[in-house]
């Protein structure tokens, strides 16, 4: 997921780039560039991932708790 989301967002900046500031095309520049961009988001995806599954855990945990009574007799 991380990869195709990485895929698609910089190649929609890039072809933006392109249209909007009239850069010109160069392919094996962008994708060694998409290539470095996309191997550093999957390892920052692989470290971070767990904490926040801890995290939302943690969270799920707090709220699923009968500390509410919701008998009023």
């Amino acid at each position: 997921m991380t990869v195709g989301a990485t895929l698609i967002c910089e190649t929609i900046s890039y072809i933006m780039q392109i249209i909007i500031l009239g850069t010109s095309v160069e392919i094996l520049a962008f994708l060694k560039i998409l290539a470095i961009e996309i191997l550093y988001n999957t390892l920052i995806v692989i470290i971070i991932y767990p904490l926040i599954q801890k995290a939302g855990l943690l969270l799920e945990r707090i709220f699923n708790e009968k500390n509410i009574l919701t008998r009023y007799y």
